[in-house]
């Protein structure tokens, strides 16, 4: 699941895959602002085929927390 959660984020806020990791977000990937989040939680809904709760979208601050968020949701 990492990986694919990576590839999204790469793909999203274009920077390699290879350089995201469990920590990775706002803090490190400077496009991930509040439209970019919007972005990538739209992009996740599609590649996982899930939708995130409102509580879950403003949690998904790492690629830890988006992988949390995921397996809740099964």
């Amino acid at each position: 699941m990492q990986s694919r959660i990576a590839a999204v984020l790469a793909r999203t806020f274009k920077v390699p895959a290879d350089s995201v990791n469990a920590e990775s977000g706002p803090h490190s990937i400077a496009a991930w602002d509040s439209a970019g989040h919007m972005n990538l939680v739209l992009e996740l809904e599609k590649e996982f085929g899930v939708h995130f709760a409102d509580d879950d979208v403003v949690e998904m601050i790492s690629v830890e927390a988006i992988a949390a968020a995921l397996q809740r949701l099964g």
